[in-house]
């Protein structure tokens, strides 16, 4: 069949590609824009000197690098890929960081956010898979930059 001398059979397929082409690539040009992450970037270091958690954490860009409280030398726990987040869609500054770490024993969500003091505020969710019967639980640490070691 032929509408407008075109066949129905090649029309549909161009038809169906004019209209998921925009679709696709709309969703792949906010892909490429992340919220920029300089403002949060830096060693910070936890306002409690005898916290049982994560003691200081480095930023670069959309890693975080975590070391938590152990002895005699802080636990590292990696370098660990971010996702940041900014405070509108209308804003490219990086607000908050979402991060996963998965060790043998258990699996943690990190989340990380500036408060508007320009303190880190970090929120760990820890849940065990080594059945253990410990509780998974969640903590919440303030940390202050170290102006020693920051760049801007």
């Amino acid at each position: 069949m032929k509408a407008f001398g075109i066949s129905l059979r090649l029309s549909l397929p161009i038809v169906s590609a004019l209209i998921i082409f925009p679709i696709c690539s709309a969703r792949h040009a906010r892909a490429e824009h992340p919220a920029v992450t300089n403002a949060m970037n830096g060693t910070w270091i936890n306002v409690d000197p005898a916290t049982r958690g994560i003691v200081r954490i480095q930023i670069n860009g959309e890693k975080v690098h975590p070391y938590g409280a152990c002895h005699p030398d802080l636990c590292d726990w990696g370098v660990l890929k971010a996702k940041s987040f900014a405070a509108s869609v209308d804003s490219h500054d990086a607000t908050a960081f979402f991060a996963r770490q998965k060790t043998g024993f258990s699996r943690s969500e990190i989340t990380l956010s500036l408060d508007p003091g320009g303190k880190l505020r970090v929120e760990v969710f820890s849940h065990f898979t080594d059945g253990s019967g410990r509780a998974d639980y969640r903590t919440v640490n303030t940390f202050m930059r170290n102006p020693a070691a920051y760049v801007p």
